[in-house]
Parts: structure tokens; sequence; C-alpha cells
């Protein structure tokens, strides 16, 4: 804005008021003051909407709305600083808030504090102030969509339980909910949290990594759709969700109208069969050493291996073996019904992309091929069913072997 110099805005508001000078004069008397000269045609401007502001205030409770008043404060930003300053008084003693509201958010810096100081004036008088509303972003604002925190999800236990973190991008940092699921009891621990991007940062460090438990990214749909899975099948078989989901569920919002494939299925398999045969090893990997049977299955398979172990039935350690296996083999056969198979695929695909995150393709293609084999209805048991229950209890095969009988010497002594 120009400098005012000698003419204040006040003064100018008072020529343009003065109906016995023509608009020829008042620029004249404007340039006097130092003022750069306006155009008269920019002086009629400025008095037409100063008749138009004085004659519109009606009650002084609502004026112009809307495009009026919109369009009233563009005319008047188009205008000479002097001019336009003039008419924001001009504005503030006809009480035309709106005008003034319009006028306090222009980029012309100097206009819109004069605005809003008329408005502030406004409030002291005690009319009831529009508020302004906030111009540019935000000083917080949001991470852009390519810097939107991840999810993360941990590895499925001997039960069928694991942790989802989902996330979305808040204005102060990072919003997270916490769940903690089962794919047969449902929602069993829901936390929702409000964390700064640099908490969010140091809460990631402490995700569990490797060994027994590990974590992984998860695309932002399927963490969702698990939780909603997770949901659907705690009420189907009967358990309810805890209080602390409802909250929960105001930040996660709506699952995915149509769910993406689970991540774990889009990895290659080159030699299905082969890595079908492989399923047995995958109990040496930390990740799976603690899955076992379902309690009573493994109590049940546990008192045969005991018979087994101490029966005088078999002479030599080979037999003991093979009548193991044999069992295992019944076990496993009754154990995997139909739901089973198919809830241990699902299991298996979720552990195949936790695997692969880890760069431990090989494992990560058995995980996935013993999925695909449970799958198929009709199909033999895989090598992984019998090791589901023979890598758990081989030791207690060996050490309830019963000793080989010792044969007495003549004496009667026992020889070593």
């Amino acid at each position: 804005m120009a400098d005012p110099h000698n003419l204040s805005i006040d003064e100018c508001l008072a020529l343009l008021k003065d109906a016995s000078l023509r608009p020829e004069s008042i620029a004249g008397e404007m340039e006097c003051a130092g003022v750069i000269r306006p155009d008269a045609a920019q002086v009629q401007a400025a008095r037409d909407v100063l008749a138009r502001l004085q004659t519109e205030a009606v009650a002084q409770t609502a004026g112009l709305e809307g495009p009026d008043a919109r369009a009233v404060a563009a005319e008047i930003a188009a205008l000479p600083d002097m001019l336009a300053l003039a008419l924001v008084h001009a504005a503030g003693r006809a009480s035309r808030q709106e005008v003034l509201v319009e006028l306090a958010t222009s980029p012309q810096r100097a206009l819109a504090k004069e605005a809003k100081r008329e408005l502030q004036k406004l409030k002291q008088r005690g009319v009831q102030v529009q508020e302004i509303r906030p111009q540019g972003e935000p000083v917080l604002r949001p991470l852009p969509e390519g810097e939107a925190p991840a999810c993360y999800v941990s590895s499925v236990d001997a039960y069928g339980e694991r942790a989802v973190w989902w996330t979305r991008p808040a204005r102060q940092g990072v919003e997270l909910v916490q769940i903690v699921l089962s794919d047969v009891k449902g929602i069993l621990a829901a936390d929702a949290m409000a964390l700064s991007r640099r908490s969010w940062r140091e809460f990631v460090k402490r995700l569990p990594r490797q060994g027994v438990v590990t974590s992984a990214e998860i695309p932002k749909d399927h963490a969702r759709q698990l939780i909603a899975d997770a949901e659907a099948t705690g009420a189907r078989n009967g358990f309810s969700p805890p209080r602390t989901y409802a909250e929960a569920l105001q930040i996660l919002g709506p699952a995915p109208a149509t769910p993406l494939p689970a991540p774990g299925l889009s990895i290659e398999v080159p030699d299905e069969l082969a890595h079908q045969l492989a399923g047995a090893a995958l109990f040496e990997d930390p990740l799976f050493m603690a899955w076992i049977p379902e309690e009573d299955d493994l109590r049940r398979f546990a008192l045969r291996v005991d018979e087994i172990a101490t029966s005088q039935l078999y002479i030599d350690a080979r037999q003991r073996q093979q009548a193991f296996e044999h069992a295992a083999d019944e076990a496993a056969r009754s154990y995997f019904t139909p739901q089973r198979r198919a809830l241990y695929a699902k299991r298996l695909v979720e552990m195949a992309h936790i695997l692969a995150a880890e760069k431990r393709l090989d494992t990560a293609r058995a995980a996935l091929a013993v999925s695909r084999a449970l799958e198929k209805e009709g199909e033999s048991l895989n090598p992984f069913c019998r090791a589901l229950f023979t890598h758990a209890l081989q030791g207690r095969l060996e050490s309830k072997e019963a000793p080989t009988p010792q044969t007495p010497s003549p004496s009667g002594l026992i020889t070593p």
C-alpha cells in the first residue's frame, strides 16, 4: 500500500462523501496531499460503492450475503489503495461485517489488516462478529500421501493370534490403532492413540524384529481388512470385542468395499511340489517352532507317544520311530478337518508375507506352497501336517524309550 502522507483515511472518506466535489476535484485534492492521483472514473466507482454500503445496510443485523458481499469486497479491492482503505472504514461505519470479513481475507495485507481493525471495533460496540476463515495451509498439516505412516502386522503365533498396527496421518502427527486379534476369537484387545511423528518413529523401532516373533509392513487396506475379518469371526463364534474397540472404530472407519488379495499371494513359487515337501522343515524356523496343535489333540498324541516309547512290542528304535510316524499320520488326519485346513492355509499365507519381508524367500515359498496344498479338497496330507505333531514330541519319544534288556552273566550278575 502507498504511504497516505498528509491525507488520512478518514479525510479521504470525507472527500468521497462531499457531494459538492466532482471526482476530478477529489483526485486533485488527493494528489496535493501526496497520494498517487487516481483516475476520475476510479473516484466515481468508489462513490458508487460508498452509496451502496450506506443504503443497503438494513437494521445492522444482516446485509449483503454470499456472492453480493464478495462482489462488493472485490470492487473495493480493485480500487487504488487510499480509496479502498476509505471504503473499508465506510463498511465499518455501516456495520457491513459480511463485506469486512471478505476483505479481511484479502491477499492485500494492508487492506486485510484494516478490515480486521474495523471488525474489532464492531466487537467493541457489542456486535456479534462472524469468525474469519483460516487462510493458507495449517502450520501442522497432515503428512503427504507419499509420506503417510506405514501399517504393520506381527507374525502369527501358535493360536492364530497376532497384532495389527493401523495408522493414518493426523494434523499433529500419527493416529494409531493397535489391535490384538485372533482368527478364532476375533478382537482380543484394541487401543487408539495419537502420537507425534517423533514418538511414532520411536514406536516403530520398538516393534518386534526377528526371533520367535517379528513384524513387517503391510498395505493399509489389508491391515484394515484383517481387523474387519477378525471382528466378523469373533461375532460368528460368539465372542464380543472389548469396549475400547468402539473408540478405535471411529478412527478406523469402514473396511475396504472390495478387499485386495493378501500380499503373501503375490510370491512366486517356481517349484510347487518341492516346496510342499519342504513343509516339515518350516518347524525348524524360529517363527514356527512354537506352532503346535490344539491342547486336547496334542495331549492325546502325547499319550500315544508314551505308549510307543515304553511298549515292549517294539524291539528297536527304528520300529518305535515307524510307530511314532504312523501315530502322527493318524493324529494329523483326524486333526486337519476341512475347517482347520482352511484356517492354517490363511495363517500360512500371512506368514509367507512376513517371511518375504525379511528376505527369507525359500521359507516364504514353502509356506505358500503348503497353504495351497491345504486348500485343495481331497489332497493327501502334506508333510507339514504330520510335522505339526512330531516336531513338538520327537524328544519325548527319545527320552521315554524303554532301555534295552541286559543279559545276566552265568554268575547271575548284570554285566555293564
